[in-house]
């Protein structure tokens, strides 16, 4: 299901057709059953051309994180 939901975000990002950018899509699904999650990232980054974007969604049952990140290149 993550990877199935990765391809759909990456695609609807690519409609917008941004020019010189790579797309980067994560998504992790868990079951929600009262423990923490902890999810970190890094990478070589610059301010004035990159970005993300990140969202979150929870239930009952369980959790969804989803992250884009477009990176500029030449």
């Amino acid at each position: 299901m993550s990877k199935q939901l990765s391809e759909v975000i990456k695609d609807r990002i690519k409609v917008l057709r941004l020019p010189r950018y790579k797309l980067l899509c994560t998504v992790a699904i868990g079951q929600n059953s009262g423990q923490a999650v902890r999810h970190t990232s890094r990478c070589l980054w610059d301010s004035d051309n990159d970005g993300f974007a990140s969202a979150s969604y929870k239930n009952s049952s369980l959790f969804a994180t989803a992250s884009v990140y477009a990176v500029y290149y030449d």
